[in-house]
């Protein structure tokens, strides 16, 4: 996984460069959607490692994603078709999002509990969140019932761990 994020970044970041460029970030969103959701199945990337050649390979996403994309996204296939890199799209996709949560000053944040926490209180967080880092914050709630109590509140890169099984397993790990 951390080999096709080293492959796709440089696609993601010339994508990204483009969408900036042409000020055109939602469709070349919306392709690389497309694109990713298309190779993300593994029946599709089997017949599409089965092909006789390139051409065919890149004539088959091709048709899969015919109306969808622009000239610019149909040459992006070609270029991945080329270079064999249907695989990774997803990564693609992924990284691209993430540049544009940056260009966006959006903050990923990961909120999970062992169970649903007050509306008043995620709102509370998420301001201090967002006033802290100066940012948009992009939340998402997880209930993790294994948790047993606390929650784990993971901001971009960061990861502050306050749940009751963490502290269990602190302790034994203590008293071994």
């Amino acid at each position: 996984m951390a080999e096709n994020l080293t492959v796709a970044r440089p696609y993601a970041e010339a994508v990204f460069q483009t969408a900036l460029e042409e000020n055109d970030f939602q469709s070349w969103q919306a392709m690389l959607y497309a694109m990713a959701l298309v190779c993300s199945d593994e029946s599709v990337l089997t017949k599409l490692k089965g092909m006789t050649s390139k051409e065919e390979a890149t004539n088959q996403v091709l048709s899969l994603l015919d109306g969808i994309l622009s000239e610019e996204g149909q040459n992006f296939v070609k270029i991945l078709g080329e270079n064999e890199r249907f695989e990774v799209l997803p990564d693609i996709y992924k990284e691209y999002r993430r540049l544009w949560d940056r260009h966006e000053k959006v903050m990923p944040v990961e909120l999970i509990s062992a169970r649903p926490i007050a509306d008043s209180d995620v709102n509370e967080l998420t301001a201090g969140i967002a006033a802290k880092y100066q940012c948009k914050v992009s939340l998402k709630k997880t209930i993790d019932e294994n948790l047993i109590g606390g929650a784990i509140l993971k901001i971009g890169d960061k990861v502050i761990d306050a749940s009751v099984r963490t502290s269990l397993d602190n302790l034994a790990s203590t008293l071994k």
